[in-house]
């Protein structure tokens, strides 16, 4: 189960089905992760003329929803690293380009770290949190390819 306050809209998260779903909008106790507008048209009326038919168009909102209490967290793994952009050149290193500059991390079993002369004390363990740090540094969404 995942709170409000660690997911941003954009956060990549799984449902209970297992399935990868994009947080479109936060609420109370749950929140959006797919809306889709179903448009038709028909004919209302029809007085036997062509130039005299009158149409309804209806316009309906679908809407996904899901309780916080349904949603986990996507484990990072080397595999997703790579989906999200980083490049591997040691064991342990990764690296992300993003405009001109290059940020390295360190990935163990305690999650992915900024190595720098004062590392993170938490491991980024799962996707969202991966993509909150990133825009954090950078201001910029990271690209998933899920």
């Amino acid at each position: 189960m995942l709170h409000k306050e660690e997911l941003r809209l954009g956060n990549k998260v799984f449902n209970r089905k297992g399935e990868v779903i994009t947080v479109q909008q936060l609420l109370s106790n749950s929140l959006i992760y797919d809306t889709q507008i179903n448009i038709s048209r028909k004919v209302a009326a029809n007085s036997g003329r062509f130039y005299e038919d009158s149409y309804v168009t209806e316009v309906v909102e679908l809407v996904k929803e899901i309780d916080f209490q349904e949603v986990t967290a996507i484990a990072l793994t080397p595999k997703i690293l790579e989906k999200c952009g980083f490049r591997n050149f040691v064991r342990d290193e990764w690296i992300i380009s993003y405009g001109n500059t290059h940020t390295d991390f360190e990935f163990t079993s305690e999650g992915l770290r900024l190595r720098h002369s004062t590392p993170t004390r938490v491991g980024i363990k799962s996707v969202h949190q991966l993509q909150n740090f990133f825009f954090a540094i950078t201001g910029q969404e990271l690209e998933v390819d899920m």
